[in-house]
């Protein structure tokens, strides 16, 4: 287990590398390891299974060589389009020929999840990343 290392001395060892050495896939995988706690959550608070299906990291390397995205994967067939109107809810909703099928209201399950589990993504970044560079300095 790697032990955790202050804010100091993670920029001190950043400092030491070449920002070329950082690999852009072994920043990503990094990501990918400190978000599956987070992804785990959303899952669980997820209103519904149709919408936990399609949570996940969202990748795209060629846009975004260093980070990744947590969110909603839209597929195609996806029911999770309907997320939104689960977290900040609808206005009355009338057919065609004028019939009342109601609203719902915000029930909100992302963002607080996202907001409540901050720290611990950070830290996880933290460890993670000092991984990195720990075996970058040993070779």
């Amino acid at each position: 287990m790697t032990k955790a290392i202050s804010d100091n001395e993670l920029r001190k060892l950043f400092r030491q590398l070449n920002r070329t050495a950082l690999k852009p896939d072994e920043i990503r995988h990094a990501l990918e390891i400190s978000a599956a706690p987070l992804i785990d959550q959303l899952k669980l608070r997820a209103p519904m299974q149709m919408i936990r299906k399609d949570i996940g990291v969202i990748n795209k390397p060629n846009k975004y060589p260093r980070s990744i995205m947590v969110g909603l994967r839209y597929t195609e067939g996806a029911k999770s389009n309907l997320a939104y109107a689960f977290e900040y809810g609808t206005v009355d909703r009338y057919t065609k020929a004028k019939q009342y099928r109601g609203k719902l209201q915000p029930g909100p399950w992302f963002r607080p999840t996202v907001d409540s589990m901050r720290s611990q993504i950070v830290t996880n970044m933290k460890n993670e990343m000092t991984k990195i560079v720990q075996n970058k300095l040993k070779k």
